[in-house]
Formats: structure tokens, C-alpha cells, sequence
């Protein structure tokens, strides 16, 4: 930088013309072709919100975890800090951004003068002719110049094709926001998936408490021969169940290995299948507000990457129309030549030049042409995507907010079925014994304990998961 502002100063200071070139050329006389149509593309999308859809926003720092508290979770906290700065996918969303962000300062280059240095040494032998033999002259030619090249960005083509580059590696910040907080909904979700089915190892394990209880029973009966064929038929049926329990609990054991290494995964980890997880289902504290505003989905990060991906391609398509029109470049060169190396740096051996160049293209065999259209059709499939986009985004807020709700329902339900399971199981095994009812009627209702029970487990860990997922269409906290 030291060597490109001496070079520039020099140059300067030997034409004075060149200032007044270079704050002209930086200087556009046209703003980027086609901005109002994007503005009015862009929000014939935002009306489809209900109740509108104002500017696209930013996402904020700490929106990806800044809703864990509602779970009251430390462990869970800690497992997404945790996947945050271990997991390998976004380990690579992040040097994506630093590849944009690299990718901006080559666009930004071009907008620059280009200044190149270049020293040479020559040394050459005229022939004397035939009447002097011998006596032929030598020169020597020592040459240190610096050149420089620009071209003036009249028409702000280097503009937008830089403000492209610019919108890209934004999308490509915004896809970082929205990776992060989907690992933390993901992790979210695989922990509570772990914890139902630790909690679900717990229930089969009662029902296999219970059903071997109540086994050890029937088999004494039938050791006493009371109503043998009634009691080889209740030990046979008290069996069949008993095996059927402990299939269930190896199957939940099965379901809690996997879950366990699944999130291990995500943590950046090896599976080994030793992660401890939460212990048991959190709880969220909050309910979720009515009435949420549709504005708060322009935080969802993904959306922020899809306007962002529409302006890169407004940009492209702008800086593609304007290669139609002419190109202004300034060139020139600095310099020393002398023919004595120790006198090369003195004010007598100074040599400069300075030109300029209009170029017009007038015939390409319509490749200026098919880059603007093709310019111009990435730019309507990024328009669809935006809307498509959009539409997915809506659907996962109402979906989110409407399972809320039904959610809520269920699990009402299924407290009042666990409860009167249970009652049933106790006034069941007292007709039994009674002799007033079968055995089936007690395995029946021990079922429908197991059953509502692993059901009501089962609810609560959607809930769960549902909150997470609410948390990621809206792009954070509500």
C-alpha cells in the first residue's frame, strides 16, 4: 500500500490531470437499472402476510439460543453451546461467509486502479559500420517505471457487479444465522427425543415390574390346583403379556441408544453412545402469546438470504444491461530511464505517460445480449424462491401455532385416560380376586395404564419439539 501511494502521489504530481480523471470516474451517472421493479416484486410477496409485511430486517445476535431459558434447562443450554462450536456442518457454513467476505474484496478491486512495478536492465551493441571496425558503440539501458490502469466506472457497471458480490456474502451471513439456529432447534429437538425415551425405558419398566408381580400370583394359584384349567390359562396369557412388555423395553433401550448417538452427532462428537443428555423431559415456562405479529418473521434468517440472493441477482442483472454501453479506461506510466545505473533516481531521468480510452462493443455474436437475459432469468428464479420461501415460512409459523394448541388438547386428554387407567387397574384386580371377573379384564386395563402413560410421555415430548420448532420459524424468541 506504502509503494501504490507514493506511485500514485508521484504520478499526480507530474499530471495534474489526473485527479480531476479520477473523481469523475468515481462518479456514476446511472443508479442500478431495475431497483423500483425489484421493490415492487418484493412486495407483492410481503402482501401475502396477513395484516402486511414491512422491510426485511437483520438477524440479531443471540437469536439462534436467546430462547433456551424458556425450558429452564441448564444441561440443554449446555448441549447447544456445545453443538454451536463443535458441529461440522457449520463449521463450514462459517468459512463460507469468510469465502464471501474474501470474494467482496476481489469485486471491490476492480472499482481501484491497478498499479504493477517493473524494473528492467538492458545493455546493447551498435555495429560500426566497415570503414571503423572495431569501434562499435554500447548503451546501456537501466528502467524503473510503475504503470497504472483504470477504468472509470461511469456508468456504475463495477458498481453493481460489486453491490452483487456485497448482497451474496450478506445471504451468506444470513444462511450462518439460520444454520445456528437450527443446530440449537435441532439439538433442542434430539435431546427431549432422548429423554422420552428414557422416560419410556422407566414406564416399560414399571409395566415389566408389574406384569412379573402379577405373573408370580397366577403361578401360585395354579401351584394351589384351584380352577387348574382356569389358572394354566390366566399363567399362559400373564406370559404372553409379561414377553410383550420386555419386547417394548428392549425397543425403547434400542430408541434411547440411537437417540443418544444422533446427538452426539450433532455435537460434533463421536457416537459412542455415552452422551447422559438431559435425564429427564424440561418443561417449557412460557405460553405462547396470542396474536403474534407477522413481522416478526422478518427475522427468520433464511428469509433475510432470499431477499438478499434477489438483490445479488438485481445487481447482476443491472450490471449485464450496462455492458451494452460504452467503457471509459485511464491508463498511464512513471518512471526513471537513464543509461546510468547510479543516476536513475535523479529528477533528469524522470519519463511518464498518460492516455485514455473510450471502447464500445459492437458486435459479439450476441453474448452481451444472452448474459443480460440470462442475468435476467436468475433473477426471476430468485423472485419464486423468495415467494416460495415466503409461503414456507407462513405455513411453519401457522402449523407451529395451531399443533400448540392441539397439543394442549391431547395432553389434557391423555392426564384424565392415565388417571382412570390406573383406577381401572385397581378395580379390575379386585374383581379378580374376587373370582367376579377374567384375567383378560386385568391384562386389559394394566395395558391401558402402559398405553396412556407411554402416550402421555410421547405428547409431551412433541410439545417440546413443537416449541422449538415455533421458535425456529419465527427466527428466535417471541
Amino acid at each position: 500500500m506504502k509503494v501504490e501511494s507514493l506511485v500514485m502521489s508521484r504520478l499526480f504530481s507530474i499530471v495534474p490531470g489526473v485527479p480531476l480523471l479520477l473523481a469523475l470516474g468515481g462518479c456514476s451517472v446511472l443508479p442500478t437499472l431495475g431497483k423500483k421493479g425489484k421493490e415492487i416484486d418484493v412486495q407483492s410477496v410481503r402482501d401475502i402476510a396477513p395484516g402486511g409485511w414491512s422491510v426485511a430486517g437483520s438477524p440479531k445476535e443471540g437469536a439462534a439460543t436467546g430462547w433456551l431459558s424458556e425450558f429452564g434447562s441448564p444441561a440443554l443450554s449446555r448441549l447447544v453451546d456445545q453443538a454451536i462450536s463443535g458441529n461440522r456442518d457449520l463449521r463450514v457454513a462459517a468459512a463460507r461467509v469468510e469465502e464471501a467476505r474474501a470474494q467482496v474484496r476481489v469485486a471491490g478491486a476492480a472499482m481501484l486502479p491497478q498499479v504493477g512495478g517493473d524494473f528492467s536492465a538492458s545493455r546493447n551493441q551498435r555495429a560500426s559500420g566497415q570503414r571503423f571496425v572495431g569501434l562499435g558503440t554500447r548503451d546501456n539501458r537501466f528502467l524503473l517505471t510503475a504503470d497504472i490502469a483504470w477504468e472509470m466506472d461511469f456508468w456504475g457497471r463495477l458498481r453493481d457487479e460489486k453491490g452483487a458480490v456485497v448482497a451474496t456474502a450478506q445471504a451468506r451471513e444470513a444462511e450462518l444465522h439460520a444454520a445456528r439456529l437450527s443446530l440449537a432447534a435441532n439439538t433442542v429437538k434430539a435431546a427431549v427425543t432422548l429423554a422420552e425415551a428414557e422416560s419410556q425405558i422407566g414406564i416399560a419398566n414399571e409395566n415389566v415390574r408389574r406384569r412379573t408381580l402379577h405373573l408370580g400370583v397366577l403361578e401360585k394359584q395354579l401351584d394351589r390346583g384351584l380352577d387348574a384349567d382356569r389358572s394354566a390359562l390366566d399363567v399362559s396369557l400373564s406370559r404372553a403379556d409379561l414377553a410383550r412388555a420386555e419386547s417394548t423395553l428392549a425397543a425403547r433401550r434400542r430408541e434411547a441408544d440411537a437417540g443418544r448417538r444422533s446427538l452426539e452427532t450433532l455435537l460434533g462428537s463421536y457416537p459412542a453412545g455415552k452422551e447422559s443428555g438431559l435425564g429427564e423431559l424440561p418443561t417449557a415456562r412460557r405460553r405462547v402469546p396470542a396474536g403474534l405479529p407477522s413481522e416478526m418473521l422478518l427475522r427468520r434468517p433464511d428469509l433475510i438470504a432470499a431477499e438478499r440472493r434477489l438483490e445479488s441477482a438485481l445487481k447482476d442483472t443491472s450490471a449485464a444491461r450496462k455492458a451494452f454501453l460504452p467503457s471509459f479506461r485511464i491508463t498511464g506510466n512513471t518512471g526513471y530511464s537513464t543509461q546510468e545505473l547510479a543516476q536513475l533516481l535523479t529528477p533528469e531521468s524522470v519519463v511518464w505517460a498518460v492516455a485514455g480510452a473510450v471502447a464500445q462493443n459492437i458486435f459479439q455474436g450476441g453474448r452481451i445480449l444472452g448474459t443480460a437475459e440470462a442475468a435476467r432469468a436468475r433473477y426471476g428464479q430468485a423472485l419464486e424462491q423468495y415467494a416460495a420461501d415466503a409461503l414456507v415460512a407462513f405455513r411453519e409459523v401457522e402449523t407451529a401455532l395451531a399443533a400448540e394448541t392441539f397439543l394442549s388438547e391431547q395432553e389434557s386428554a391423555l392426564v384424565r385416560a392415565a388417571a382412570e387407567a390406573e383406577t381401572a387397574v385397581k378395580l379390575a384386580l379386585g374383581q379378580y380376586e374376587r373370582g367376579l371377573s377374567d384375567v383378560l379384564t386385568l391384562l386389559d386395563a394394566q395395558q391401558r395404564v402402559f398405553d396412556s402413560n407411554n402416550s402421555l410421555i410421547q405428547v409431551r415430548a412433541q410439545r417440546l419439539r413443537n416449541r422449538a420448532d415455533l421458535h425456529l420459524a419465527l427466527g428466535g424468541d417471541f
